[in-house]
């Protein structure tokens, strides 16, 4: 049979179940049922409160170069600051302002679509941007191994055994980087370039491909294989052209669920993929600094202020972003208030992400249900792991950390039920171990504290 006639039949059979959505499974936040906040708000003591920092502050470890700030949660109030209104190195707490504008900006139920399509004997990979695409040592994440299986099938019941493969990753504009990334960041497979079609695979080499789309392609092509469907030649970058229809569809999970996922895990990959996303949606412009500058936008929304803050990269490995101890501090309580805000988005999202069709009620913001655990999630899980720590289960806190940087921001819950958002950064660090040490430290004799206003 031509690979013409193969191509009409193809069309004529599958057009019908491409047309339509299958419906996805309603579900909330992973994580949003589990992480509540205190049931009863108690106001500080903001006295009691000054003092205990402030013994604490007296530790030369933090000579070199901090800035704190504690809120209330109770009213949002400031309990204590210093330095605070300072714009500092905030390493991976940049992520907490990029997620902060990717739930400002995208549905949190929607998912995104890697698909693959098909026309004369041509097959297309085509990249949705979903940053947790994984293989099959990821069984919880769309899956590149699932899509090949279900193409291989559905090629196989109309007899073609014999496919050149191509990717499509237009949807995010070229392969791009932040222009002030250190070379040394891409001698790991933890980051490089970005790309509409990123493999997330923890069996990865140690260094970053070349060219991260073509590296899934050929992943793909070999799943073809092993799949009884063999590919010719090498696998090339080519937009789907018109006509070309649906062999198979895969679902990532949704975007709050990626952003916890972001958050706990400290993923500078996925905090820059979903970055550019937002601003594609938002803005029309995937680009680096059109992302950089949508990041700030949204945050104001929020009303923090951007004056004196940078940021040049969505994921905190560049050393030119600079925040304020107080903008975090305001960002964490703000997030825990569940903020409403709409933003009015120029670009489309029909061609790579889908929305459930029935309307989810609201769970927590995923900004504040993402933060990891002390002793017990994400990067927390080996903090505060003291026998007796007052911090274990109360610390929830972004990490961040880089050459002489070590930063935390979150929340701290008192033992009289203090309910506190706190920001610590620190900078010019010689002593990165100590100097974390003394943040928990810090962060335990409040979580031990009776800082209640006395009745």
């Amino acid at each position: 049979m031509s690979s013409k006639k193969t191509s009409l039949i193809l069309s004529l059979c599958l057009l019908a179940a491409s047309s339509s959505i299958p419906s996805l499974a309603v579900e909330n936040n992973e994580l949003a049922s589990t992480v509540l906040e205190p049931a009863k708000y108690v106001a500080g003591d903001k006295t009691k409160i000054e003092d205990l920092i402030t013994s604490q502050l007296s530790n030369p470890l933090f000579s070199t170069g901090y800035g704190i700030s504690i809120r209330d949660i109770s009213d949002g109030s400031i309990v204590f600051e210093s330095n605070a209104q300072n714009s500092m190195l905030p390493a991976s707490l940049t992520k907490l302002y990029s997620a902060a504008s990717t739930a400002i900006t995208l549905d949190p139920d929607a998912r995104f679509m890697t698909k693959v399509k098909y026309l004369d004997n041509n097959v297309y990979l085509v990249g949705g941007a979903d940053p947790q695409l994984g293989t099959e040592s990821n069984p919880t994440q769309a899956d590149l191994a699932d899509l090949a299986k279900e193409t291989a099938q559905k090629l196989k019941e109309f007899n073609v055994f014999e496919v050149n493969v191509f990717v499509d990753d237009s949807i995010l504009g070229p392969l791009q980087r932040p222009a002030d990334w250190e070379e040394n960041y891409f001698q790991s497979s933890e980051i490089h370039l970005i790309s509409a079609l990123n493999l997330d695979d923890p069996k990865a080499p140690g260094q970053a491909p070349i060219d991260p789309s073509i590296k899934t392609g050929q992943t793909f092509a070999l799943y073809l294989i092993k799949n009884n469907i063999k590919v010719n030649g090498l696998v090339f970058r080519k937009t789907v052209p018109e006509g070309a229809f649906d062999l198979s569809t895969q679902y990532s999970k949704s975007v709050s669920q990626i952003i916890e996922d972001i958050l706990m895990i400290s993923n500078n990959q996925d905090a820059e993929i979903i970055a550019r996303v937002a601003s594609l949606v938002s803005e029309n412009d995937p680009s680096t600094s059109a992302a950089t500058e949508l990041i700030l936008k949204d945050v104001e929304m929020l009303g923090i202020s951007s004056v004196d803050n940078v940021i040049t990269d969505a994921s905190g490995l560049s050393r030119s972003n600079k925040i304020s101890p107080s903008d975090f501090s305001e960002l964490i309580y703000k997030s825990i208030k569940n903020p409403e805000v709409i933003r009015e988005n120029r670009g489309e999202t029909q061609k790579f992400m889908v929305k459930p069709e029935i309307a989810i009620t609201p769970d927590l913001w995923s900004v504040f249900t993402g933060l990891p655990t002390g002793y017990g999630l994400g990067t927390l899980k080996k903090r505060f792991d003291e026998d007796g720590s007052a911090g274990r289960g109360v610390v929830r806190a972004k990490t961040g950390s880089l050459n002489r940087v070590i930063t935390l921001a979150g929340t701290v819950t008192t033992k009289d039920k203090v309910f506190l958002s706190f920001a610590v950064l620190v900078n010019r660090v010689e002593q990165p171990e100590n100097v974390r040490e003394a943040i928990d430290n810090l962060l335990n004799k409040l979580a031990e504290c009776n800082c209640a206003i006395a009745k």
